[in-house]
């Protein structure tokens, strides 16, 4: 898809939505240990993702839908049962990592842009608050890194302090690996200048 001015600010908006609506933030609910439960979670978010496979698709009706071929399944084990029977928390469970995987998206299409450095008078807090709140955090570092600006750089530094940074401890030490490829990069480039 061509990175127009058009598509770009659809870009831009769709991830500002993903930061400020608090509605796209539910509480969700911790399942307990060892995790079993959020194994059969996302057991039911692939298929809701087989059945319907654009964020634009996923609907109640559909969901709905899901649940009854479930229940209907010859063996349901009590986990399987559970989630149907508690569907509403396996969705929200969902949402997380629809908003992860929407910024993700984002962030690479425009670190593909042949000259990625024109989104930086933009794109640089955007991605730094994407690391803060861990929303596509992996590509938000990736076009920080891209931009390669002084911005993008004070970003990557202030992301990468631990502990008690802003960002979690993963994604500082991705930031700090991100400084450190930089600073190769840079220090290889200077070589072959000289």
């Amino acid at each position: 898809m061509p990175r127009t001015d058009e598509r770009v600010a659809e870009a831009r908006q769709v991830v500002t939505e993903l930061l400020e609506d608090p509605e796209l933030a539910p509480d969700v609910p911790q399942p307990p240990s060892p995790g079993l439960l959020w194994h059969v979670w996302e057991e039911f978010h692939r298929a809701v993702g087989e059945r319907m496979p654009r964020t634009s698709q996923v609907t109640w009706a559909g969901v709905d839908e899901l649940v009854r071929e479930w229940r209907g399944r010859e063996r349901l084990y009590p986990l399987q049962r559970h989630v149907v029977d508690h569907v509403e928390a396996a969705m929200l469970a969902m949402i997380p990592r629809l908003r992860d995987d929407i910024a993700d998206s984002v962030f690479r299409w425009l670190a593909l842009d042949s000259a990625p450095g024109r989104f930086a008078d933009w794109a640089v807090d955007m991605a730094e608050r994407c690391v803060i709140e861990d929303i596509g955090a992996d590509s938000a570092i990736e076009m920080l890194g891209v931009i390669g600006s002084p911005e993008a750089r004070a970003a990557l530094d202030r992301l990468s302090v631990k502990p008690d940074g802003p960002a979690s401890w993963d994604n500082a030490e991705a930031a700090q690996g991100r400084l450190f490829d930089l600073g190769t990069e840079r220090q290889s480039g200077g070589r072959r200048g000289s």
